[in-house]
């Protein structure tokens, strides 16, 4: 290799250590290949700057109208090792659509060096918060289903895709490796008449699927749906072979949950499942699920979404020696906490790793501290070698004092940490209102949950003379706690956060005069 042309890909390789987190090890390795690389800096560098924003088809007309030549060197000039990194960081359907049959290189490092076997034909756009889309191209499916799953169907392990696809894809071609499924964003009816008639779907569930993954659409407020409860019982009797289940627990922000306490005594069953992640509506949902309904399952993680007092008679003394792993997570506050959540934990005697994240309600008691967790749960567990919590108690008794830190200070300390979400849970007024010397700004919030907030609050974080909400989509507020604010939609400094929302999750109302001038997109 000549000096100047060494001396260019030892440039262009910094690039890609500085944008790939290549090692020093890697770097020195790639030195040493005698490749005679044919391609211009500038080119390379601009090629890797630009690849993460393109879409498939912009990619397949920069492969298909590149025509190399010494004087202008293209992305065919690239070294093999070069293009599986980039290859390697593409959306796998992008890279799929744009570069197989373009040529026989490009065929053997896309279908042979790339080893794909965890296909997800998805692709989401968020609307707002709740409201997303996971469809595929359609100018893409077409050649995805005809020309390139003939040809890796064999090799496929995992497979994701969504309902307007799910039938072409699945009737395609067979997938004789695959055990894991992901079902991205089906509406529960359709889901519901899938699993009950005769489809594909509902062969390949029976026969071979071990790992399931549910995912169906979400509203905050929206009440617990039997359709959604009986789609869970159904998939638990239908999926004779599997040991894995995420219900509805898929992605963080859509938590959709069931309510299966109440059905039939054999629902619910299953004696392969070993693995269950699932959102529930109550407590006496968990304790179902943990009744001998699923003898095989080790790990539970769980959400629930009312921890209060129990409306059944369910058993929560027996032991559950065969459960390892166990997550509990309740955001709301939990108010039985000494008579069920503390029973339910000391049967599980042979835990190895505990998850807590609750918010306990102890009228005219003390704090959870160390000790309770150690002398009420954490001596029941002897095999217990990871625990990992986070608990609130909030305590009634106007007798004790509490001196919190200001709303200021908690403001700045989200600053920069990128959350999506913010839910603010406070029915009391500001004594003190608070107005910031500076402009807090949260630049990647996308919902913000004030239906459990003071209007104070309210108005503390949607005025623009505070906050600044620049991603904001989703605004979830009482209509009687929005009027006030915006002192019926004529106060003016509210209008600037909430211009770009999407989505507003309030109680049925008729639309004043001016409100299309505080929500313009609505």
């Amino acid at each position: 290799m000549s000096s100047q042309r060494y001396k260019l890909y030892e440039e262009f390789t910094k690039q890609y250590v500085e944008l790939f987190g290549q090692t020093e090890s890697e770097t020195e390795q790639s030195k040493t290949n005698d490749h005679e690389i044919s391609i211009e800096y500038d080119y390379g560098v601009e090629l890797i700057q630009n690849y993460e924003s393109w879409s498939a088809s912009e990619f397949y007309v920069s492969v298909k109208m590149n025509n190399s030549n010494i004087n202008n060197p293209t992305i065919l000039d690239l070294p093999d090792e070069i293009l599986l990194i980039i290859f390697n960081k593409l959306n796998t359907i992008d890279a799929l659509y744009s570069l197989v049959d373009v040529n026989e290189r490009f065929d053997r490092l896309v279908l042979k060096s790339l080893h794909i076997r965890n296909l997800d034909t998805t692709n989401m756009v968020i609307k707002s918060y709740y409201d997303r889309t996971f469809s595929i191209d359609n100018n893409v499916l077409p050649k995805i289903c005809e020309k390139i799953l003939p040809r890796i169907h064999n090799q496929l392990n995992k497979l994701t895709i969504e309902q307007n696809s799910m039938e072409r894809i699945l009737l395609t071609v067979n997938y004789p490796q695959l055990y894991l499924l992901s079902l991205v964003n089906f509406q529960e009816e359709i889901l519901f008449q899938y699993l009950t008639g005769n489809s594909v779907l509902h062969d390949l569930l029976t026969q071979q699927i071990t790992h399931l993954n549910i995912d169906v659409p979400y509203e905050p407020k929206s009440e617990t749906s039997e359709t959604r409860s009986s789609i869970f019982a159904l998939i638990l009797s239908v999926c004779q072979r599997m040991t894995n289940l995420n219900f509805c627990q898929l992605f963080s922000d859509r938590k959709a949950s069931i309510c299966i306490y109440n059905l039939p005594s054999k629902s619910c069953i299953s004696s392969t499942l070993t693995e269950l992640k699932v959102n529930v509506a109550t407590f006496d949902d968990c304790l179902f699920l943990l009744a001998e309904h699923l003898k095989c399952l080790s790990t539970l993680i769980i959400d629930v979404k009312d921890i209060s007092w129990s409306l059944s008679h369910i058993n929560n003394t027996k032991k559950l020696p065969e459960l390892k792993c166990f997550s509990l997570t309740s955001i709301e506050y939990a108010s039985d906490y000494d008579d069920q959540i503390i029973p339910l934990l000391r049967r599980m005697i042979n835990l190895k790793e505990l998850t807590l994240f609750l918010t306990v309600l102890k009228p005219y008691s003390t704090y959870i501290d160390g000790i309770q967790l150690h002398d009420q749960i954490l001596i029941y567990m002897p095999q217990l070698n990871k625990f990992t919590f986070n608990i609130i108690t909030a305590i009634v008794n106007r007798n004790m004092k509490i001196d919190l830190q200001s709303n200021e200070y908690i403001q700045h300390s989200f600053i920069g940490k990128g959350y999506g979400e913010l839910c603010v849970v406070n029915y009391q007024p500001q004594k003190n209102k608070q107005h910031s010397s500076i402009l807090i700004i949260f630049p990647r919030l996308i919902l913000l949950n004030l239906f459990e907030a003071h209007v104070d609050y309210a108005e503390q974080l949607l005025c623009d003379k505070n906050i600044h909400l620049p991603a904001l989509l989703d605004l979830c507020i009482d209509y009687k706690s929005l009027a006030m604010i915006t002192n019926n939609f004529t106060n003016n400094p509210i209008r600037l956060n909430c211009a770009k929302i999407k989505k507003l999750h309030t109680d049925p109302f008729l639309r004043p005069k001016n409100f299309h001038k505080y929500f313009p997109l609505l």
